[in-house]
């Protein structure tokens, strides 16, 4: 354990800060170190210096270590510990800062042989200028006794969470697959997952539905615990569907003997119990005094199995704590851990300790063809005057117009401006320095606010202005500025083109990564765009289900956009005849709403019209759920959805709840600006940036909406395809080991797996 993760397991601050307010005094003490250090006169003076100690505990064995800030001799020859803090005028000694230096006391008086030790707590200024300091000396056998204090304190936390470690390994040394038999292709699955984590490489798997990854993944992975291969399976995925399998998952595995704990971290605004959400201390209740009262909390977690949104929900309103919050820090003590992308792979985000904490974490990344597009998403950033000025409107009501922000983000909106009226506004090709230093501004007064108490106008543009500057300081080769708008709205896009190294940077320190999905491959152009490394594995199982459950054809219609609107009544026509001679529940899937609109006007105006259900954009999770609550009852429900929206992935009606799947186009993404770019810049590479960017992306859409038809080994179904370049060979290929591709007799793929 570190110095200060000892001396915090019993004194440490008592209120949660914001994130915002905690970062700027992370930059600004950092600063105040260097300052203090690099103009330090002393004779001898030195600065983070390496010390460590042990502490022999009941059970364990307790290896201490940290820096200390600076060592130096006095003028009577005595050694001086200096411990150097952030502070304010007249600073009051705060507790935890004396007693790390009496640790750093302990650890020196114990390797240099001194019978006495002179701490210093300094406090000083961001420009390390001294504010309070407070000296003491104590001698070897003082500082051994606080040293053995604060450490059987750290010792007895550890020795339950080793107590219940211990428990966890012995029960999943023989865990038992909790099902009397595999599905087909799902003990491959499961193999290679178990080699992948033990061997420390990344797999590549494309296991279709039926097959049941979710457990396939996580029995291997709790294996791997149990044997020391690594100390948490951290279950990635892009949807609250995906959570909730790997929820189920783990409770089934918990009948079977696994004495494992998991935790679910909910995004904040989703688990947050009060009507606003404002994190500050002194408005939220929850905030004031939480880790006062987290202790208790996690202690009695230790008894738990199975933390999920209701279960932190219900224990946080127990402690009174912020559940969101408290599911971090048992995320931290879990065996498994679900949650979305974010928590490993957005920077902003981010829970570094949850993949670099002592024995690592291995990744499972459910739904992985999403990855990518979601990480570029995470390093990209987007600025428009629209934007700062509503900002500056809510900054001037809520602070004030002569107030810090309001006055930094009119400067924001002057650089944007004079930016977008200049020559060349919609050619540039990297960020423009006037615009940079005047987001800095942005992002230190909305900081400064945030410590004074501001409230979410505050957040929002440091959040804007982090972002900004964040992307626009890594701006290479791999981005593009993408700027729009004109001079009254003005839009700026940095845009990350390949997330490729973020990806593998992102995962290097686990203990193995699965990738997983129905439409994974082609595997080499995944690899490209999720980065790979030697070593690393791919693996290709084909559908599970009978070709003969599903009747599959092709509507060889010319629907590429220059066509559209000319072929539009025969789609419509196509969809009325399929509709009729086929009984059931139906899904449509579309391109675009512009389209679907289109379609539903000439369907709407057919002689015998059908009635129909419309994806309306931004669907709330209630709104999508009352739709789907209509396959539940109705005699026939007819939905028009679009590629890639709510419905085409993660939703699961078997049985006779949905009977018949028509899918209009290819699935082609619309060539935006970033389209374009990303497509020049494979092309630049020497790829296929047109497979890449448009017709991947657009198949793996066609491949997931298809596999909401079939989803059990009874299930009936048909599959009509409407676009003549179904009928190329090079898009048939892509459908080639689903279900669909081998109704319409498309060859299969391969893998170079770990267990053939």
């Amino acid at each position: 354990m570190s110095v200060r993760a000892v001396v915090e397991t019993t004194l440490h601050e008592s209120d949660l800060t914001p994130a915002s307010s905690a970062s700027r005094r992370m930059q600004e003490g950092a600063a105040a170190h260097r300052a203090r250090q690099s103009s330090a006169l002393e004779k001898d003076y030195r600065k983070e210096v390496a010390l460590s100690a042990e502490y022999e505990g009941e059970a364990l064995l307790l290896h201490v270590t940290g820096r200390a800030d600076g060592i130096y001799e006095d003028e009577d020859g005595m050694s001086v510990i200096e411990e150097i803090k952030l502070g304010i005028e007249n600073q009051a000694l705060i507790p935890a800062h004396r007693a790390q230096a009496a640790m750093y006391g302990h650890m020196l008086a114990g390797s240099e042989g001194m019978d006495f030790v002179r701490l210093r707590v300094l406090y000083v200024n961001v420009r390390g200028g001294q504010l309070a300091a407070y000296e003491e000396t104590r001698s070897r056998d003082e500082l051994r006794a606080e040293f053995d204090a604060l450490c059987a304190a750290a010792a007895a936390w550890e020795e339950k969470k080793l107590a219940r470690r211990l428990s966890r390994d012995n029960s999943l040394c023989d865990l038992p697959f909790p099902f009397d038999t595999y599905r087909e292709g799902q003990r491959k699955f499961a193999a290679n997952v178990y080699v992948a984590l033990r061997e420390r490489k990344r797999l590549f798997a494309q296991a279709p539905t039926g097959i049941g990854k979710t457990m396939a993944a996580l029995y291997p992975a709790l294996r791997a615990i149990g044997e020391n291969k690594c100390q948490r399976a951290v279950f990635l995925a892009a949807r609250t569907t995906g959570r909730r399998s790997a929820l189920d998952a783990m409770q089934l595995l918990e009948k079977s003997g696994a004495d494992a704990m998991t935790a679910e971290i909910t995004a904040k605004d989703k688990i947050c119990p009060r009507e606003f959400r404002d994190c500050r201390p002194e408005v939220c209740p929850l905030a004031a005094g939480f880790y006062d009262r987290l202790p208790a909390a996690l202690e009695e977690s230790l008894s738990m199995c199975h933390l999920d949104r209701e279960a932190v929900s219900q224990l946080a309103a127990k402690h009174h704590l912020c559940p969101f919050e408290l599911s971090l820090e048992i995320a931290m003590l879990s065996d498994v851990v679900v949650c979305d992308y974010n928590y490993v792979f957005d920077p902003l985000v981010a829970m570094d300790r949850l993949v670099q904490s002592p024995g690592g974490a291995c990744l499972l990344v459910d739904e992985a063809h999403q990855l990518a597009p979601r990480v570029r998403d995470a390093y990209s950033a987007e600025l428009s005057l629209d934007t700062l000025k509503t900002l500056r409107r809510e900054a001037g009501k809520q602070l004030g117009r002569k107030g810090g922000l309001y006055r930094a983000l009119t400067g924001a909106i002057r650089a944007m401006k004079e930016i977008a009226a200049g020559e060349g506004f919609e050619t540039m090709k990297a960020p423009p320095e006037a615009l940079q230093s005047a987001m800095e501004h942005v992002r230190d007064a909305a900081s400064e606010q945030l410590a004074m108490g501001a409230g979410l106008i505050a957040a929002d543009s440091f959040s804007l202005a982090a972002a900004y500057l964040f992307a626009s300081g890594r701006f290479d080769e791999r981005y593009a500025l993408i700027a729009s708008g004109g001079e009254k709205h003005a839009k700026i896009e940095l845009a990350l083109l390949s997330a490729a190294n973020e990806i593998l940077e992102a995962t290097r320190r686990a203990r193995g990564v699965v990738y997983f999905s129905a439409t994974l491959a082609p595997f080499d152009a995944i690899k490209k765009m999720l980065g790979s490394e030697e070593g690393d594995a791919s693996l290709f199982l084909p559908s599970p289900f009978d070709p003969a459950q599903l009747r599959a054809r092709i509507e060889p219609i010319d629907i590429r956009y220059a066509s559209r609107e000319k072929t539009a009544p025969q789609v419509a026509e196509a969809i009325a005849a399929h509709i009729s001679e086929n009984a059931g529940n139906t899904i449509v899937f579309f391109p675009s709403y512009a389209y679907m609109a289109r379609i539903g006007e000439i369907l709407l105006g057919m002689e015998h019209a059908p009635d129909f259900y419309r994806e309306a954009r931004g669907m709330t999770e209630e709104e999508k759920n009352k739709i789907l609550a209509l396959f539940e009852g109705e005699d026939r429900v007819i939905l028009l959805a679009v590629l890639g929206g709510a419905f085409s992935e993660g939703i699961d009606l078997p049985g006779d709840r949905l009977k018949n799947v028509i899918i209009v186009s290819t699935g082609l993404p619309q060539p935006d600006e970033k389209i374009k770019a990303m497509q020049a810049y494979y092309d630049e590479s020497g790829e296929d940036g047109f497979y890449l960017c448009m017709t991947l992306p657009g198949m793996t859409r066609v491949i997931q909406a298809a596999g909401r038809l079939i989803r059990t080994s009874t299930d009936t179904g048909t599959l009509l395809l409407i676009d003549s370049r179904y009928r190329y060979s090079g898009i048939r290929a892509l459908l080639g080991g689903t279900l669909a591709g081998e109704a319409l007799g498309s060859a299969s793929g391969g893998s170079r797996d770990f267990i053939p």
